[in-house]
């Protein structure tokens, strides 16, 4: 059971999970009654459709063997990488696993690639002996567009380098019937896994699209399934409500959010540290919806930056971590001392202890049923994801827009100087912009920040490459100055992935976010095959639909196109911030006032 201190909430919380064992909500959700999260018959039919993951663990250990024979002759024949190319609940999963377990002697490194930024795909190309690489291309639907884009990529390159050979070096995950299984089959691709298609995307850990990669970089998918099983007997209709864990942290996620607490302050072992990015997508993207939702903040590493990132009457701390490493005892002391506040500023939590890295498989299984229960309590169908197909449609629109005119069609800058070119989203313009570029981003800024309130959080979307890593460190200096001058929870998202996680919560959830998307130009694009654009065109027209989604619900958003690199684009954002807004928050009003409590 988790360690939990819910301060004045636990009354509350309580109550409502005494209220879920009665309705035996657990049982029904066992039996796949929809009426838990919908009324509406054709939205109940999805969710029926959409719960096969409560029977993966079960499902998944009986395919074990082909799995790991699968991994055994790929490494047989002296794979050196494993390249997953996919987006969103296809990558995340596998981007956790391939950097929490260490790579065994005599196994293949597993690189994520989930990006259309051209430094980054170039990065990873550059990584690669082609005769010796596997691409799993991994896709529910089998039309994801950036996931199609990198395989063609790929694709042309080993078949003008490897010729016939190349579809050796190709396996895909897909539903069954998709049009990446048709293009599997037709070119005689290694392996086609076709996966249960009543597992949704980021439900999917535990499917064949978690642990097929996770396989072939040697990783014991046997063990995860065992502690999912387990899991799943602690949490099934025999569990007692009150010992139930993820009834619990269901019932503390759902209840905490309705009275205010709806940021939810991720602190992980550094021993577990990329885990945090697949719970912040199984949040945002499973509740935000009609306005409400739960807010993922994955705090910061440094001890003093945790503890600011748990400040807040709209903060609730869960702590992640991995039993005897030594940060597990420094984010104990952080939350206990933050909690031992109290009422004066120090946030209720939660402490969810991993004995092995192999208990990530039940960690999952655990969140998955709580986000289930949370999204009961919040009156939102945890599900579907209604607004990532918008920001779709939105990029495939301007694509058209290229296609027709020759150009994007974009209504003027409110500010421009220099290389910034800025537009505004739910903000007034200043009524003399300077021209100078440093004046005119800091005039934009101040634009921004003046117009925060309490219970608001700050999300920096930046379209740069995340292997970078001298990019992400300039990114995490830039948040920490935005949470200290403004008191506000703050997040960091990379476009386009954060377009398959957070984006659902930008757009479907509350109207308490202020963003800042970041979008330099790459110094050099590369084709995609088959397309009359480049992916430097794609990354453009991903990033301009979604600001146009968010500016049609009059989010205040910043777009900051900046007509150079990454480096000098965050450079030229963290100087304005440096002389923009002040220390506090702005507004009346508190977290509670502006929470979930009338839902």
């Amino acid at each position: 059971m988790p360690a939990a201190r819910l301060l004045d909430h636990a009354p509350a919380v309580s109550r409502r999970l005494a209220a879920l064992g009665r309705s035996r909500f657990i049982e029904r959700m066992w039996r796949g009654d929809a009426s838990l999260w919908a009324r509406d018959a054709a939205a109940r039919r999805i969710i029926r459709g959409r719960l096969g993951w409560l029977r993966a663990p079960a499902v998944m250990r009986r395919r074990v063997s082909r799995i790991e024979a699968f991994a055994h002759a790929a490494r047989r024949e002296g794979t050196r990488h494993v390249v997953l190319l996919g987006m969103g609940g296809s990558s995340l999963c596998v981007e956790v696993l391939g950097r929490v377990f260490r790579r065994p002697p005599g196994h293949p490194g597993l690189l994520v690639l989930d990006s259309t930024v051209p430094s980054a795909v170039r990065r990873v190309e550059s990584r690669l002996d082609l005769s010796k690489t596997l691409f799993v291309v991994a896709s529910k639907s089998g039309t994801t567009a950036e996931t199609a884009a990198l395989q063609s990529y790929f694709w042309a390159l080993a078949r003008r380098r490897l010729g016939r050979a190349a579809a050796r070096h190709f396996a895909a995950i897909t539903d069954p019937g998709t049009p990446l299984a048709d293009i599997a089959s037709s070119r005689g691709y290694r392996a086609l896994f076709p996966n249960p298609p009543d597992i949704g995307g980021r439900y999917s850990a535990l499917s064949y699209f978690g642990l097929v990669p996770a396989a072939l970089a040697g990783i014991d998918t046997g063990a995860l399934l065992r502690g999912a099983a387990a899991m799943l007997e602690a949490c099934g209709p025999a569990a007692d409500a009150a010992r139930n864990p993820g009834l619990v942290l269901g019932a503390a996620l759902g209840m905490l959010a309705r009275r205010g607490r709806d940021k939810i302050v991720l602190v992980v072992d550094r021993g577990l540290a990329p885990y945090g990015l697949w719970i912040e997508q199984l949040l945002a993207e499973s509740t935000g919806k009609k306005g409400r939702g739960l807010v993922p903040v994955v705090a910061p590493a440094a001890p003093g930056a945790r503890s600011a990132a748990l400040a807040g009457p709209d903060r609730f701390g869960i702590g992640i971590v991995l039993e005897g490493t030594p940060d597990a005892g420094r984010i104990q002391a952080v939350m206990t001392r933050d909690a031992g506040r109290g009422a004066r500023g120090g946030a209720p939590h939660i402490v969810l202890t991993l004995r092995h890295r192999y208990e990530l498989g039940a960690s999952m299984l655990q969140w998955e049923i709580a986000v289930a229960v949370a999204g009961a309590i919040l009156g939102i169908n945890p599900f579907d994801e209604p607004n990532v197909a918008e920001s779709k449609r939105n990029s495939e629109a301007a694509l058209a827009e290229l296609a027709a005119r020759g150009g994007f069609e974009e209504d003027p800058p409110g500010v421009a100087g220099g290389r910034a070119r800025i537009f505004l989203s739910g903000l007034a313009s200043p009524a003399h912009p300077p021209s100078a570029e440093r004046a005119a981003v800091a005039a934009a800024a101040r634009a921004l920040l003046s117009r925060r309130r309490a219970g608001d959080y700050v999300a920096l979307l930046a379209y740069v490459d995340p292997l970078d890593r001298a990019l992400g460190r300039s990114l995490e200096r830039l948040r920490a100055r935005l949470a200290s001058r403004t008191g506000l929870a703050t997040t960091v998202g990379y476009g386009p992935r954060y377009l398959h996680s957070t984006g659902q919560l930008h757009k479907g959830g509350p109207g308490t976010g202020l963003f800042l998307e970041i979008v330099p130009d790459d110094a050099v694009d590369l084709p995609i095959p088959g397309k009359p654009f480049g992916f430097e065109t794609l990354k453009q027209a991903q990033a301009l639909g979604d600001y146009r989604s968010l500016k049609r619900r009059r989010r205040r958003a910043l777009r900051l196109r900046y007509l150079g690199g990454a480096a000098r684009a965050l450079r030229a954002l963290a100087g304005a911030i440096r002389s923009a807004g002040g220390p506090g928050r702005r507004g009346r009003g508190s977290a509670r006032r502006r929470g979930h409590a009338g839902h």
